[in-house]
Parts: structure tokens; sequence; C-alpha cells
């Protein structure tokens, strides 16, 4: 009976041990991943250059470019850069050739970035442009949606 008793206490401790290791080792690439998903000073910056790269891509009228600045979720499901802008054309037109931009908001985290902007179309209507953005693996950002709405006023 001892000796069951001591190889149950053994073997807990075993269990016990493993699970603090394990737990350690995920406590650790936890930690050692963290600064790596923080934003950085520059992810403003960096996530507001693609969003204004993709505009002018549409005001060169250069399919292929503005297609390359969107998350490769939304490329897979247009499948082409024809495909993509026909699609911003019909349904995003202040986008595709807005008069006026401007920044207004910016939150993120260091993988995900929200820029909310102020644009005029060509018929001087305001409208609130929601952006989304991922940081890809390669640490570039691309566009990962797009909402608009009219505006009311001319704050967001």
């Amino acid at each position: 009976m001892l000796n069951e008793k001591r190889k149950s206490t053994m073997l807990f401790a075993k269990i016990w041990k493993a699970w603090l290791a394990l737990f350690a080792c995920g406590l650790l690439i936890a930690l050692w991943q963290s600064p790596a998903k923080a934003m950085q000073p520059d992810d403003k910056q960096a996530s507001q250059a693609v969003i204004e790269a993709q505009l002018d891509a549409f005001r060169k009228d250069d399919a292929k470019q503005a297609f390359e600045y969107a998350a490769p979720s939304i490329q897979r499901v247009f499948g082409s850069a024809d495909n993509f802008v026909s699609m911003v054309k019909r349904n995003y037109d202040v986008v595709y050739r807005p008069s006026s931009v401007r920044f207004i908001r910016f939150d993120g985290n260091g993988a995900y970035a929200a820029h909310a902007v102020q644009m005029t179309d060509q018929n001087k209507v305001l409208w609130n442009v929601y952006y989304e953005l991922q940081r890809r693996p390669q640490g570039d950002w691309r566009i990962s949606g797009c909402e608009i709405e009219k505006a009311e006023t001319d704050l967001i």
C-alpha cells in the first residue's frame, strides 16, 4: 500500500512538473512574441501610406497596383484586379475617385490597424470611410476592409 501511494505521489509530481514546464514555455513564447505584435510608432504612418498608395493607384487607373494593396483574403474573394476595381467603381465611387481625403482617427494594436477618413466625392458630398488593415507576416500592411457612409456633419 505504501509503495502504491509513493508511486502515485511520484506520478503526480511528474505530471505537475510537466505541466509547469509547459506553462513556463507557453509564457515565454507569449512574452517573446508580444513585442513583435506591439504597436510600433510608425504603424500609423505605414498603414496610412498603404491607403494613400491604393488611392493613388485608383487615380492612375492602375488596377493591378490597387489590387496589390488588398489583403490576401480580399484578393481571393475577387480573384483578379479587374474584378476588384469593378466592384470598387460600382460600390465605392468616393474611394475610387475622391476629390479630397482627410485622415481623422487611427487605432491599432500592431497586427491590426483602423483608420477613419473623411472623403468628398466628385459631387462634393462628404463621406466617412472606415478602413481596416492587417499586418502580414512579412511586416507590411494590407487593406482587409473598407466601409463607407454618407456623413451627416463635417465631423466623425
